[in-house]
């Protein structure tokens, strides 16, 4: 078993996307989780940008969620991370075999418990502690989980010191934090725009 993928960012992620348990897979979550394993994958240095192209590196890497964004690689970034095959059930079912996560209930909808949750609550208050020690994954988790709206403190985009800490990957965490704002924002005007127009509180 591959340890060195149980801190990766895409596996702590899903942790602080857990609510009470349960999945938040929705179309924002899932585009995180493929931005979170691009990092993940950046970090190992089997994604780079050269002057010319990105550069991939498509051999096996043992970590089937990565594996299968490998496998289902789009012309562009871009389009990998709206509409990649990876989401948050594929990291879900990577807890489970490794023991990170249990499955508490099926029915009615499914509950994990959570065995990482004291590591799990520290990457919830990262940015709370400004005189962390960043290491370039620290900072790409808080950067994608703070424009998600899934730490401690009120969703907002990364300040550029935090952003400057992900080093090598910063390029792969600009884009990732881009999609996902424009993804929330674009979600949170389509629901003004229904309450709006059936005149519901909002």
């Amino acid at each position: 078993m591959d340890d060195d993928w149980d801190d990766s960012v895409s596996m702590r992620l899903a942790c602080l996307a857990l609510d009470r348990g349960r999945l938040t897979d929705d179309l924002v979550t899932a585009l995180a989780v493929r931005g979170a394993l691009l990092v993940d994958l950046g970090l190992r240095g089997r994604v780079s940008d050269t002057d010319d192209a990105v550069e991939v590196d498509d051999a096996p890497t043992g970590f089937p969620p990565a594996d299968r964004l490998l496998a289902g690689w789009a012309p562009s970034l871009t389009e990998l991370l709206r509409h990649g095959a990876v989401d948050q059930q594929d990291l879900a079912a990577e807890h489970l075999r490794r023991g990170s996560w249990v499955l508490r209930r099926r029915w009615p909808g499914r509950r994990y418990d959570d065995h990482r949750a004291e590591r799990t609550a520290a990457d919830e208050r990262a940015l709370e502690l400004p005189d962390r020690d960043w290491t370039p994954a620290d900072a790409a988790l808080a950067a994608i989980a703070g424009t998600l709206g899934l730490l401690g403190t009120p969703r907002e985009w990364p300040a550029e010191e935090l952003l400057a800490r992900t080093g090598p990957v910063r390029w792969l965490v600009d884009l990732v934090v881009e999609e996902v704002d424009r993804a929330v924002t674009r979600g949170q005007a389509m629901r003004g725009a229904v309450t709006f127009a059936d005149g519901t509180p909002g």
